[in-house]
């Protein structure tokens, strides 16, 4: 008998996050693709545009320091606690994973505000407001931020695509019924 080629058990019914975990999961995905996206093109654009294109990178930049702050939030204290799938490679590997994404996103997130600080340019929220820009980043150190971001950008994106790799590779290969956990609607069950 050959057990490498038998799928993994499936996921039992109950086995899925809870629906905050699960809205917050592909909110913060939303977000990364829009920012990350909006980033990527406005090099691209004349400096109107790309300026406005900028500006609301910095607000929804702002939206999603919220919603990364409850998510962190939710992760740590509220969520459920899902029996593990796979090895211990496996498990490793996703413990780094989705930690790494976490602190990436985190520091992303202080960087960005504090690279706008270093602009000089308003950290507003879609117009409505702006906080106060202190002076308290020189010239190098703005330039340091700008690549932090950019790179730390670029790193986000990469890590996130292999997140979803590995849980496409899951759902496919293994067909250990893992994307369940993080579906967004689930099927009705008789």
């Amino acid at each position: 008998m050959n057990d490498a080629k038998q799928p993994l058990p499936t996921l039992p019914p109950v086995a899925r996050y809870d629906r905050i975990t699960i809205a917050l999961h592909w909110i913060v995905v939303v977000f990364v693709i829009g920012l990350y996206g909006s980033a990527l093109i406005w090099d691209s654009l004349p400096r109107g545009p790309r300026k406005s294109l900028e500006a609301l990178h910095v607000s929804f930049g702002l939206l999603f320091v919220v919603v990364l702050a409850w998510r962190v939030y939710w992760r740590l204290f509220r969520r459920a606690h899902l029996p593990e799938i796979g090895n211990v490679a496996q498990r490793l590997a996703t413990a780094l994973v989705h930690n790494g994404l976490y602190i990436m996103l985190v520091v992303q997130a202080v960087v960005g505000v504090c690279w706008r600080i270093a602009q000089q340019e308003p950290l507003a929220l879609f117009g409505l407001f702006a906080f106060p820009e202190p002076l308290i980043f020189d010239k190098a150190t703005r330039r340091l931020l700008g690549s932090i971001h950019e790179y730390l950008g670029h790193t986000i994106a990469i890590v996130a695509a292999l997140h979803a790799l590995a849980a496409l590779y899951h759902q496919y290969v293994l067909k250990d019924g893992l994307m369940q956990r993080m579906r967004p609607m689930s099927r009705s069950r008789h």
